[in-house]
């Protein structure tokens, strides 16, 4: 409210600030202004402004209060009375004129409050990403002690008794709001009073260029028009585009003169105006924090009777990018597969090469650092004494040829495979393991878990794990399949994201090579022949030769301290030695590559694939002499994949039997203390020589069982291993075996008496006629063993020496071999009936060619010799067979009466 007494338009005013004394909790200030002839007239806007001490926004008085002299009577209203009698905190400003001509004037003013922007207090928050917001943001109080003394002029530089109030930070928005308080004359209306602080504002800042530390960019002021909305909404950020929403007529021009002075504008765009909703339009800056002053300086502004509303516009940019993705799918699925791969390449291989490069040379494998090793010898090994134990790893001296003739392969250059062959459990894996102990780099894979997965992921995860491939993302094959399926079932075509079998199994043998290859010393030698390797291998043992000797006879010489010229030498043989590192070829650092269990298991979902890609990965390493790769195996059919993978070439074959009597009491007496266990002969003859058995064997009588108990308890179990594996007894009504219950039957009662059965003669035999897929089945069966000799099969053995015993006891059971001989005659009996049928029929083509007399049909009273012959034969072979069908019907007679004479009770 205004009161006014008198004025005089030549009046002219000096403005100075005494600070009152507070009234209980009101503050009052009192301001005098006096005349001088000499000063500016009161219309005048230069107006000096004294200095003013800063009071709290909330605390101030909403008036001012200025008083008159005397000289000029002025009546005050009753509304103001009453607002001066009561509390109300009212600030007081004074203007006198002294001079004679000048009239005394009072006024009494308002206290007006405003809001100013600064725009560059803090780094603008991009997203919830956005650390700069985290390690860049200024304190409270520093920001307000900042803008009091740097942003904002001195208030003995600002109109209008200018006082700053306090600070509101907009962190998010990389502004603050600062609160203050002025008070205007009559003369001046309240927008020309905050246009010309905000001007003197924006004065400051461009003389004084302050700039902010994290962006070095300026700061700048804007007055606030509006109401602003001071939201800290976690999903909303700041944005180039603002949206703004109004009821009323602004206009592009309206729109680019309101928002023009925050900062240059792309564009603005008027929306399409809705039925009942409020005009809308978006202006697009330039810069991200001209938007921003935008937004805190003008929402909810009035302008000419328009209230606008300013948010900012949500950005689609990752729509837009969705959308253009969705809708190109042949570009971009190539592309995202691309970039998939090249990731992988770039990064996800370089890490897999390493991990199994690490784990072929035990990297992160401390027992195997040569100081560890040191260490234990030298202080564990010189306490205690570890037996040296004369026998190879498999128990018995048989194997020492066989184990020498490995590792005398093992020191040739890598060309071809070693195939170590024998049934299972004859101790393979222990002799190559044995062998190969000294070798410093290994591969070792087991076969035998790649057969017997379910799935083609465990067998990728099997084969991963075996050998360090890290990472597999696994989950990944399987999310490419489904991505795969989708784009083919939308776009009806191939995206080619999903990688079959084959190709997830190459990657890996092919990231397996690259690691080989680094730890190999022929990597770089697939080129030179096998000869000049071997001559590079014969100069590298000598020379390790040539230095042990060195090293024992240094050994036993007193130790002399080096000289310069020593020293000297040292040196100048480190350098040698480095030109020299591709003149040498130490055969234990080529790596072996050990494939335990190769073809174990011939049917399966990917059997064959596993085993034409492990071969055919085999191949690779021997012809680019990378690598020794021993194949373990109890499959007689495993030389077959090999031949196809590294053709015209000869592979250095092994195969392993079972221990004699001697070797295998030896292994029992060396496990078991042969004054506690006199009896033990009978029980080894028994159980015969296979390496499992006799373990198992050793194991039972050292837990506690009778040698003869523990023999009867592995020849039971062999007993029921035969009659489920050979008999077939789980299967039901179909037939899963490759061979006849009658066939193993005669091969049974014949190796129970015999240790060894030509294979030829059982080749011949009626039950097999010929077909020599049985005995293939039974030795994959590991029912019985085929010996070769000269490359072909010759006899025809035990799948395990128990195995004759396993035998004899069942045919000691007189219904069973009763009921197995009675089918055998069956049999026998249904193929001599069918014999006698086919020649009977003969017999009666061939009486078609003799007329009722008997003379010949052709003419001729007698009958041809040729004829005469045939038929004599034929009736010798009826004959025959005849004889073999009374005898099996003998037989079948009395096998039937003891099969019902078995006592079931």
């Amino acid at each position: 409210m205004y009161r006014v007494a008198a004025a005089s338009t030549e009046a002219t005013f000096r403005r100075l600030y005494i600070p009152n004394t507070s009234v209980g909790n009101l503050h009052r200030h009192s301001y005098r202004a006096l005349s001088s002839s000499s000063m500016l007239t009161g219309h005048t806007r230069s107006a000096r402004t004294p200095t003013i001490t800063a009071l709290s926004i909330r605390s101030a008085s909403p008036f001012l209060r200025i008083r008159c002299s005397p000289s000029t009577s002025t009546v005050r209203s009753s509304a103001m009375a009453q607002a001066t009698n009561t509390n109300r905190s009212c600030a007081r400003r004074r203007f006198t004129t002294s001079s004679a001509e000048a009239e005394a004037v009072e006024e009494e003013l308002p206290l007006n409050y405003g809001l100013l922007y600064f725009d560059n207090a803090y780094p603008l928050r991009m997203g919830w990403w956005d650390v700069r917001y985290s390690l860049l943001r200024p304190g409270w109080r520093s920001m307000e002690r900042k803008a009091k003394e740097e942003l904002v002029p001195p208030e003995n530089g600002m109109p209008f008794h200018f006082k700053i109030g306090g600070i509101e930070p907009r962190q998010k928005d990389g502004g603050m709001f600062v609160h203050f308080s002025y008070v205007h004359p009559s003369s001046y209306t309240t927008q020309e009073a905050m246009k010309e602080i905000e001007s003197r504002c924006e004065q400051y800042l461009m003389s004084h260029g302050h700039y902010m530390w994290f962006n070095l960019q300026k700061v700048r002021a804007f007055l606030v028009k509006g109401s602003p909305f001071l939201e800290d909404m976690a999903s909303r950020y700041p944005n180039k585009k603002i949206r703004i929403e109004y009821v009323g007529d602004l206009g592009i021009e309206g729109l680019y003169e309101l928002f023009r002075k925050y900062g240059k504008i792309v564009d603005i765009i008027q929306l399409p105006p809705v039925k009942d909703m409020p005009k809308q339009a978006i202006v697009q800056y330039k810069f991200m924090r001209s938007s921003t002053s935008a937004k805190n300086c003008l929402h909810g502004a009035d302008v000419n009777g328009v209230k606008i509303h300013v948010n900012f516009e949500k950005t689609l940019k990752g729509n837009a990018i969705w959308t253009w993705l969705s809708n190109h799918p042949r570009i971009t699925v190539p592309l995202g597969a691309f970039m998939i791969a090249g990731t992988s390449l770039v990064i996800l291989d370089p890490i897999r090469v390493f991990s199994m490069h690490a784990k072929i040379t035990q990297l992160f494998n401390v027992n195997e650092y040569p100081l560890l090793k040191w260490l234990r010898k030298e202080t564990v090994g010189r306490l205690t004494r570890t037996p040296v134990d004369p026998l190879p790893a498999t128990g018995w001296h048989e194997r020492e040829q066989e184990e020498e003739k490995l590792r005398v392969w093992l020191r040739n250059p890598p060309e071809t495979f070693a195939i170590v062959q024998g049934p299972r459990g004859a101790g393979k894996t222990d002799m190559v393991q044995y062998a190969i102990k000294e070798k410093t780099h290994k591969v070792f894979i087991r076969c035998d878990e790649l057969a017997n997965a379910r799935s083609e992921g465990e067998i990728l995860t099997n084969l991963a794990g075996q050998v360090g491939y890290i990472p597999l993302f696994q989950f990944m094959n399987n999310l490419d399949n489904m991505l795969d399926m989708a784009v083919t079932a939308t776009t009806g075509q191939k995206a080619g994201l999903s990688a079959n079998f084959e190709g997830q199994l190459k990657k890996i043998l092919d990231a397996l090579t690259i690691a080989i290859q680094q730890s190999s010393p022929t990597k770089n030698m697939s080129n030179i022949s096998p000869e000049v390797i071997m001559k590079k291998i014969e100069a590298t043992v000598e020379k390790k030769a040539h230095k042990a000797e060195q090293a024992t006879r240094s050994g036993n010489d007193v130790p002399t301290p080096p000289t310069d010229s020593k020293r000297k030498a040292k040196a100048k043989l480190k350098k040698e030695k480095k030109k020299e590192e591709n003149k040498w070829c130490d055969p234990d650092d080529i790596p072996v590559v050990v494939l335990d269990g190769f073809m174990s298991r011939e049917k399966g979902p990917h059997a064959r694939e596993l085993w034409t890609f492990l071969a055919e990965w085999a191949a690779i390493l021997a012809e680019n002499h990378i690598a020794h790769v021993v194949f373990i195996s109890n499959n007689v059919a495993a030389s077959k994949p090999l031949s196809r993978a590294l053709p015209n070439m000869t592979f250095e074959t092994i195969v392993l039997s079972d221990a004699t009597l001697e070797s295998a009491m030896e292994f029992v007496n060396k496990n078991l203390d042969h004054e506690d266990y006199p009896d033990l002969i009978e029980p080894v003859k028994v159980i015969g020589g296979r390496l499992t058995d006799l373990e198992m064997f050793v194991q039972k009588v050292k837990i506690g069982m009778e040698p003869n108990d523990a023999k009867n308890d592995i020849l039971g179990k062999a007993v029921v291993e035969v009659r489920k594996s050979a008999f077939d007894f789980e299967t039901g009504d179909k037939r899963s075996l490759s061979w006849t219950p009658i066939q193993f039957w005669a091969i049974m009662k014949t190796l129970a008496t015999v240790d060894a059965i030509s294979y030829d003669e059982l080749k011949i035999h009626p039950l097999f006629k010929g077909d020599e897929a049985p005995f293939g089945a039974m030795e994959q069966a590991e029912l019985i063993t085929i010996i070769q000799k000269h490359g072909r099969p010759f006899s025809v053995r035990p799948g395990k020496p128990i195995y004759r015993a396993a035998f004899q006891e069942i045919l000691l059971d007189d219904g069973f071999a009763a009921v197995m001989d009675l089918e055998t005659m069956t049999f026998l009996e249904k193929v001599e009936m069918t014999n006698i049928t086919k020649w009977e029929g003969e017999l009666r083509e061939l009486s078609h060619l003799l007329h009722q007399d008997g003379s010949w049909f052709f003419g001729g009273g007698r009958i041809p010799k040729e004829v005469d012959t045939r038929v004599k034969w034929l009736m010798k072979k009826l004959a025959e067979s005849h004889a073999k069908v009374e005898k099996y019907e003998q037989d079948m007679g009395r096998l039937k009466e003891t099969v019902l004479s078995q006592n079931v009770q």
